[in-house]
């Protein structure tokens, strides 16, 4: 768990922040709540940890991640505090952050068909084989996060 990719999103309804493993693709957090801040956002990453260590954090610079003026926030101070180093896209470039944009497709076309996000969360992680991992052997998310903490430990 070197680096997390992290998000929001809003699908019209309401909006959805998401933490995901760089390595494994498998989400780590997700809230969903009716307005995106600073809170919530820090909320996530605290659900995320209990993973285990996160070094990086590769987020946009959006208001409830970094401030306008000067570029300190609290969520800035959170990570700080929990020794993670904040890695900002460029400006108008989503493809740098484009493994949580990639996500966010997913959580349009298939959050609806489930009752929780749980539910959802169990489908995406665990039953759905993703195909930028070890597609022959239909590799899930979550058998990569497994493979690849097995190989840091």
């Amino acid at each position: 768990m070197t680096a997390v990719h992290i998000d929001w999103y809003n699908d019209g309804r309401q909006w959805a922040f998401g933490v995901e493993d760089d390595a494994s693709r498998k989400i780590l957090s997700l809230v969903e709540c009716s307005s995106p801040t600073t809170d919530k956002s820090i909320e996530g990453m605290e659900e995320a940890l209990k993973y285990g260590v996160i070094k990086q954090c590769i987020s946009d610079h959006g208001s409830h991640f970094i401030s306008n003026i000067n570029g300190d926030s609290r969520f800035k101070e959170f990570l700080e505090s929990c020794s993670i180093k904040q890695i900002l896209c460029r400006i108008k470039h989503p493809q740098s952050n484009g493994k949580i944009e990639k996500w966010f497709d997913t959580y349009k076309l298939h959050r609806h068909a489930f009752k929780t996000k749980e539910e959802f969360l169990n489908w995406y992680n665990k039953v759905r084989p993703h195909r930028s991992l070890n597609f022959k052997e239909l590799e899930t998310p979550e058998q990569a996060f497994i493979r690849k903490m097995k190989a840091e430990v």
